[in-house]
């Protein structure tokens, strides 16, 4: 489902971005990201996106990460590699699927993660898991 047809998108303050790649949900404390169908996620994506999200939260802010992963697209499983909990304000991601497929590709992604990853089944799901992450308060 996308976070904008959701029901918890109604209860959360959040402010819509969209890249050439996709869209994502700037919340307090976490983003939502939806990448367009077809697309390839890569090195250059994902400097993209950290930029805007550095422009938004600045450098000294803790974030998790929510991939919604509506679409079809393919992601370099390295870049999940470059998250070092002490140089990127990223510190947790959880993948949200809707197919078998997607959930497969998440256990790949999860064993290249160095921040914690919850593979999740709906958004609320991810979204309660990484609020209890004390480092976002």
């Amino acid at each position: 489902m996308r976070f904008e047809d959701s029901l918890v998108s109604k209860s959360l303050n959040y402010k819509k971005v969209v890249l050439d790649f996709g869209s994502y949900f700037l919340c307090d404390n976490f983003f939502v990201m939806e990448v367009n169908e077809g697309e390839h996620f890569n090195s250059i994506k994902l400097d993209q996106l950290l930029s805007s999200l550095i422009d938004y939260y600045g450098y000294n802010r803790n974030l998790a990460y929510i991939a919604n992963r509506i679409n079809a697209y393919s992601i370099d499983p390295v870049l999940w590699s470059y998250f070092d909990k002490d140089e990127s304000i990223l510190i947790a991601a959880s993948i949200v699927s809707y197919r078998n497929s997607t959930f497969l590709n998440a256990n790949i992604e999860k064993q290249m993660a160095s921040i914690p990853m919850k593979r999740a089944l709906s958004l609320r799901e991810a979204i309660d898991w990484v609020e209890q992450f004390d480092e976002l308060s």
